[in-house]
């Protein structure tokens, strides 16, 4: 009863190896391709003592190991491609205002009409900001203080009495404005970045914990470093650019 717990124990090593080689692979096709592993396995100790031990490990080692066996399922994956418009809307939502607006526009169409993210997503993409870094801009034109003033003259009195209230993020504390300005500068860019990384990984759930989609990107690890290193120098620079508004 021991040694066959330990017969036992080997295969679901093997079986978790192959399972970690396999996570890149399509959920579908990997689930498939484990159950024919598990299946050949059990067949293959049909032929062999409970115990044999020796001769479990010579079966799995004939099988092949899980980085052999991931790399040959892997290369029979039919490639699957992002499309254009996928590719483009994490980008037009974040750049596409300047564009007269327009762009913005193109790049909420392609949110709503994609399968590739979900409503909470969409929402996001579409309210933090609308018209992206333009819409920022405005935001900082349209409110960065005001002061409403009201007037009373009493008897006897030869000019009113001003009251005047101030509003807006100029009248919080300087540290306050420069938090409060990050992060409505920052939100927009988040928001693209969150868009682009569910499109290149996917989304985590019981069939793909790791959320990683089968996609053979073009972009190496260079161009992924030059992507983050433009998106904190536009956070940087638009930052900067709001701040001299006021």
């Amino acid at each position: 009863m021991s040694e066959h717990t330990v017969s036992d124990r080997i295969i679901e090593e093997y079986l978790g190896d192959l399972r970690d080689a396999l996570r890149t692979i399509n959920p579908s096709s990997s689930k498939e391709f484990i159950a024919e592993i598990e299946q050949h396995i059990s067949e293959g100790r049909t032929s062999l003592e409970p115990g044999d031990e020796v001769g479990l490990r010579n079966l799995l080692e004939r099988i092949g190991s899980p980085t052999a066996l991931a790399n040959e399922l892997r290369e029979t994956e039919p490639a699957r491609t992002v499309s254009a418009m996928d590719r483009a809307t994490p980008w037009l939502i974040m750049f596409g205002g300047f564009a007269f607006g327009f762009g913005w526009l193109v790049g909420l169409y392609g949110l709503w009409s994609s399968k590739t993210w979900r409503i909470w997503d969409k929402l996001l993409g579409t309210f933090i900001w609308p018209g992206g870094l333009l819409g920022i801009f405005y935001l900082f034109l349209a409110i960065p203080s005001s002061t409403a003033c009201s007037g009373f003259q009493g008897a006897g009195q030869t000019a009113p009495t001003l009251t005047c209230v101030h509003h807006g993020i100029a009248t919080l504390p300087h540290a306050l404005q420069l938090l409060a300005g990050f992060v409505i500068v920052a939100a927009p860019i988040f928001t693209s970045f969150r868009l682009g990384s569910v499109l290149s990984r996917g989304y985590a759930d019981a069939s793909n914990p790791r959320g990683i989609r089968v996609v053979k990107s073009r972009q190496s690890r260079t161009s992924k470093r030059v992507t983050w290193i433009f998106y904190c120098l536009a956070l940087l620079i638009f930052f900067i650019f709001v701040l001299t508004l006021h």
